[in-house]
């Protein structure tokens, strides 16, 4: 009886030491991936940080007008103008307003006053 005790005791180490071995080399196998996912996440807020920085000084007046020096749009010693564009408002007086409408006139224009 004793050495059917001592097998399976053996048996039963064996099969422990198999599953710890196997648990340990999962637990390294993530760590190296954590660690090349945090290397990871470095370098990609790095490079955020230098797109931020890029964007802010793209958008400076400095940097547009030196472009457009570069693109021969602007001379040196010549100044830059920007306009913007901005959505016509609906509650806004037309110029022409107390004048004929714009057909009255062309018949006016072309066919005389009637």
């Amino acid at each position: 009886m004793r050495p059917v005790v001592a097998t399976a005791v053996l048996s039963l180490g064996l099969v422990c030491a198999a599953a710890f071995t196997g648990i340990t080399v999962q637990a390294n196998a993530l760590e190296r991936a954590m660690g090349v996912l945090n290397d990871e996440i470095a370098a990609e807020q790095a490079r955020r940080t230098e797109l931020e920085a890029s964007v802010t000084q793209k958008t400076t007046t400095d940097y547009l007008i030196q472009k457009a020096q570069d693109y021969d749009f602007v001379k040196q010693g010549e100044g830059l103008i920007a306009v913007e564009r901005a959505t016509p408002l609906a509650n806004a007086t037309h110029s022409d307003s107390g004048r004929a409408s714009r057909i009255a006139r062309w018949i006016q224009l072309f066919f005389g006053a009637r």
